[in-house]
Formats: structure tokens, C-alpha cells, sequence
């Protein structure tokens, strides 16, 4: 027989807990948030001194407008192929050398970030699951 003494005190604990945990939550979603902002404002600006064809501006673009959708929707595959792309476009040469890396850095920023935000490797980042 469980003693009312001892419910009070586990509702406690788990109020506790989850109060605790929100805040992680929050910061978790900021820092995605971060992440996510810092790597568009690079990639734009990188994209000014890059000598980039028309085609790959386009599926900057496009990629861009398939990250955001599978951040809000949590498609796995259409994350990972845009950021495959990204690092496709990267490794082409098109992007001066310093900007070819502070965006590399930032798309692993964005993998961790989500990663914190308990999306594992969400968004395609961070692993090849679910891959035909």
C-alpha cells in the first residue's frame, strides 16, 4: 500500500523535473534557431563573392526553401538532400575558400543543434537512416 505522503512527494518530483527541463527544451530550440540564422546570413553573404552559375543560385534557393519545410514538417529525406546539395555546391569551387569553410562550419553547427533539440540527426543531419 503506497502511503499519501508518497504520491505528493513523486508529483513533486516530476513537476519538478519537468520544470527543469523546459528550459533545456527552450534553449535547444534557440540554439537551432541560432544555427539556423547564422547559416542563412553566411551562406548569403558568401554567395555575394561567390562565382556561382545561375543553376546553382536556383538550387540554393530551392534547397534552402526544402530545409525550412523539413525543419517544420520533420521529412528527414528532403532535409538530407538539401544538405547534400549544399555541400555539393560547396566542394565545387564556386565559393571563396574562407566562406567554403565558415558555411561548412555552420551546417555542422546546425546538425548539432538539432541534435540538441532531440531531433537526433532530423532534417537528414548527422546520419544516413532512412536511406534507400
Amino acid at each position: 500500500m503506497v502511503r499519501r505522503g508518497s504520491i505528493g512527494w513523486l508529483v513533486g518530483l516530476i513537476a519538478i523535473a519537468m520544470l527543469v527541463s523546459y528550459p533545456a527544451r527552450v534553449r535547444a530550440q534557440e540554439s537551432m534557431r541560432d544555427a539556423l540564422e547564422t547559416f542563412a546570413f553566411d551562406l548569403h553573404e558568401g554567395m555575394k563573392r561567390a562565382n556561382l552559375t545561375p543553376q546553382q543560385r536556383e538550387q540554393i534557393r530551392t534547397d534552402l526553401k526544402n530545409l525550412r519545410q523539413a525543419h517544420q514538417t520533420g521529412d528527414r529525406r528532403m532535409g538530407l538532400r538539401a544538405m547534400m546539395n549544399f555541400h555539393r555546391i560547396l566542394d565545387s569551387g564556386a565559393f571563396q575558400p574562407q566562406d567554403q569553410q565558415r558555411i561548412k562550419q555552420d551546417l555542422q553547427n546546425l546538425r548539432e543543434a538539432k541534435k540538441e533539440s532531440g531531433g537526433g540527426g532530423g532534417m537528414g543531419m548527422g546520419g544516413m537512416g532512412g536511406m534507400r
